[in-house]
């Protein structure tokens, strides 16, 4: 495979998130919201006003979404729950309840046709005792990928007709059809294989072209790579090894937010790497694609 272009992000905050993870634009405040998972926290930065917020969680949000009522959807390690922006308060939907400490859950996105798509993992991953779960707007719940280690990525593609996803442990990415009436993910074949020695794929996000921006845990970078062949166009270093979510957002949908981690890091590796657990940016010559809201009825 060949690389045809290297590029470098800068650090936009040093967060210093022990997992931080999801980043997700809020087009309309202009405002990026991330977790930190292991940190339990969730964080909020406003890039023109240079503003950093933050809130303590009493417990592990793999992810956040936004609602269509500008509140956020949590996917908190005991179910998920709606945070009230404004006043911090957060309520249980009493939605995938899980009473298992061992599980946690991680990468969600809502897709085109507002329903929730959320992972869950073991926190000392044991292969296959995970789901890729899909939540419609009455809160009915679905397995839509069963048998999953490490959930990550999800993209929709512009005609809304496919579904990338990538299970982190097995080093490639998944193409399938999507249901755009009944959300159901179908036919699920290899997109492409992703080398060991690259990283895992860990998040992702799509541009307007349908390329995929993928940041590679243990790989130092997000890459840019054609689902269609598997071809690297473009890659982006970070200063941090273990990269782990991106998202587009920006006035124009053409800043790259970049989340990183320092997770299981050793003092050595800190030293090499002070940056790690930072929030980066990268501006690219493509545009992104606005993310999907949470609806419900």
């Amino acid at each position: 495979m060949k690389t045809t272009k290297t590029n470098k992000a800068q650090l936009l905050l040093d967060s210093q998130c022990t997992l931080g993870e999801g980043p997700i634009w809020d087009a309309e405040c202009q405002t990026l919201y991330w977790v930190d998972i292991e940190g339990k926290k969730l964080h909020n930065y406003n890039p023109k006003r240079k503003n950093h917020q933050m809130w303590e969680l009493a417990s592990m949000a793999g992810a956040a979404v936004l609602k269509a009522d500008g509140n956020l959807l949590l996917a908190l390690e005991e179910g998920l729950s709606t945070f009230d922006i404004q006043s911090g308060n957060i309520t249980s939907h009493k939605v995938l309840k899980n009473t298992n400490p061992k599980m946690r859950y991680n990468d969600g996105k809502v897709g085109p046709n507002g329903h929730f798509y959320i992972g869950s993992m073991h926190k000392e991953f044991e292969p296959g005792s995970g789901n890729l779960y899909r939540i419609s707007s009455n809160w009915e719940t679905d397995t839509q990928v069963p048998n999953t280690t490490i959930s990550n990525g999800m993209a929709w593609t512009k005609d809304q007709k496919t579904f990338y996803f990538s299970d982190t442990e097995e080093y490639r990415i998944y193409r399938f059809d999507f249901d755009m009436a009944s959300g159901n993910l179908l036919n699920r074949t290899i997109a492409f294989e992703v080398p060991k020695e690259m990283g895992g794929a860990d998040g992702m996000c799509i541009d307007e072209e349908d390329m995929l921006w993928i940041a590679h845990w243990g790989g130092n970078c997000i890459r840019r790579w054609n689902p269609k062949d598997g071809e690297v166009l473009e890659e982006i270093e970070v200063d941090a090894p273990q990269v782990t979510s991106c998202c587009f957002g920006g006035e124009n949908l053409d800043t790259l937010f970049i989340t990183t981690a320092r997770s299981g890091m050793t003092v050595e590796e800190l030293d090499k790497y002070p940056k790690s657990g930072g929030l980066f940016t990268f501006r690219t010559k493509v545009k992104g694609t606005s993310i999907n809201l949470f609806k419900t009825e």
